[in-house]
């Protein structure tokens, strides 16, 4: 699991996208995270990002092209 330490102004969505590349873990994050939530986040707090392994199926993933 990784800690990121946000900056003043840091949003949650924006986290997951840039650490996983993708919005389909925004749940599991969330998860690990009961605290927090996807508002303007200021300096300082500490956001556990769990490790997701790139072959497990993630339900919510939404898929443009097949």
């Amino acid at each position: 699991m990784v800690t990121y330490i946000t900056k003043e102004g840091d949003v949650l969505d924006w986290i997951v996208w840039r650490h996983y590349g993708t919005m389909s873990a925004l749940e599991q994050v969330m998860k690990a995270n009961p605290n927090i939530t996807n508002e303007v986040l200021s300096a300082g707090i500490e956001i556990k990002l769990p490790y997701i392994d790139a072959t497990q199926k993630i339900d919510n993933e939404v898929k443009l092209w097949s």
